[in-house]
């Protein structure tokens, strides 16, 4: 009969404990890798709606809210409106034009291939007042 160094040698039970603590950091990791995916996920999209935003405000911001946006700004089936609003919450003097120039607002809005909206953008310009006529 073979001789063994009992020195050396674990019990079934430390062998069970040992693999039930390595399952838990296992799991525990995969729990944290799969947090962390969703998280970045998340900020995938919300960088994605904000960069849709930019570039249409840069676009009706530049072409003024009734121009016609070119195709290649926003992805395919994409699309993006601007109204023009009066901006009434402010002190009443500056309200009122000077010289022909007036504080308007935006409102540009993106939406995606299905007509949701996605996002929403307000601006504020100081404008002609023949804008908005």
């Amino acid at each position: 009969m073979p001789r063994f160094n009992k020195k050396y040698l674990f019990t079934l039970t430390e062998v069970m404990i040992a693999t039930v603590v390595l399952g838990l950091a296992v799991a525990a990791t995969a729990a944290i890798v799969s947090g962390a995916q969703s998280t970045v996920i998340k900020a995938e999209n919300r960088w994605a709606r904000q960069h849709l935003a930019s570039n249409a405000a840069e676009f009706y911001l530049m072409a003024g809210p009734y121009g016609q946006m070119p195709a290649d700004i926003l992805p395919e089936g994409f699309s993006a409106s601007c109204q023009l609003l009066e901006v009434d919450d402010i002190h009443e003097d500056a309200m009122e034009a000077i010289d022909g120039w007036i504080i308007g607002e935006y409102m540009i809005e993106v939406f995606d291939k299905d007509g949701n909206r996605m996002t929403e953008t307000h601006v504020r310009k100081i404008l002609k007042e023949d804008d908005f006529e």
